[in-house]
């Protein structure tokens, strides 16, 4: 089987408190080690600043082999929470994150890995698509248990490595998914959103 290579540039927030040691970064280890080698930069990120500065880290030219952004954190409905819940300064918006990325995600993938993301309007979804350049977005439509989220996450990143970033590629991702953890889907609300 042929292999393209996607590196993964994940950014994680932390997940349940300073004493847990939660994170996807053994997740990002197994691909590395897998049959598929693949590369991936990753970051922790706790505030909405921080993951502003690592956004526009990854259009960097030096990191234009990491097509693939897994951002791993809290999350509801069009609305990421990198740092103190608590606060509305500390969110992002899809509007704002659109902002940030318009124009700059040609040929590129989006993994929105926290609960209820993409529990939006299909419209609002192709309006980031078309506004990003992004190939697709993917994400959960509904509250994920974190440890079965992450081991389909897993999936998902092994399966982006068997095909080409095309909308093709991508849709041909989405039907092995569905394929191959048909109940994973339907009870995460996951879902493949490819830009026509």
């Amino acid at each position: 089987m042929f292999v393209y290579r996607k590196g993964i540039f994940c950014l994680e927030n932390e997940w349940f408190g300073l004493r847990s040691p939660i994170s996807v970064r053994p997740a990002l280890e197994l691909l590395r080690a897998s049959d598929y080698h693949v590369a991936y930069i990753h970051r922790d990120v706790a505030t909405r600043a921080e993951l502003e500065h690592y956004i526009r880290k990854w259009f960097q030219e030096r990191n234009s082999g990491f097509e693939v952004l897994w951002l791993s954190m809290h999350s509801r409905r069009g609305l990421l929470l990198p740092g103190d819940m608590r606060r509305p300064d500390e969110r992002i918006h899809i509007d704002r994150l659109e902002e940030i990325l318009a124009g700059k995600c040609r040929g590129r993938f989006i993994h929105f890995g926290g609960c209820r993301t993409l529990s939006i309007p299909k419209a609002r979804i192709t309006r980031f698509l078309r506004s990003t350049g992004a190939v697709a977005v993917s994400g959960f439509g509904e509250e994920v248990d974190w440890t079965e989220s992450t081991l389909f996450e897993t999936a998902l990143m092994l399966e982006l490595q068997k095909h080409p970033m095309t909308a093709a590629g991508i849709r041909a991702v989405r039907s092995a998914i569905r394929r191959s953890r048909p109940r994973d889907v339907e009870q995460s609300g996951f879902a493949i959103h490819v830009r026509s």
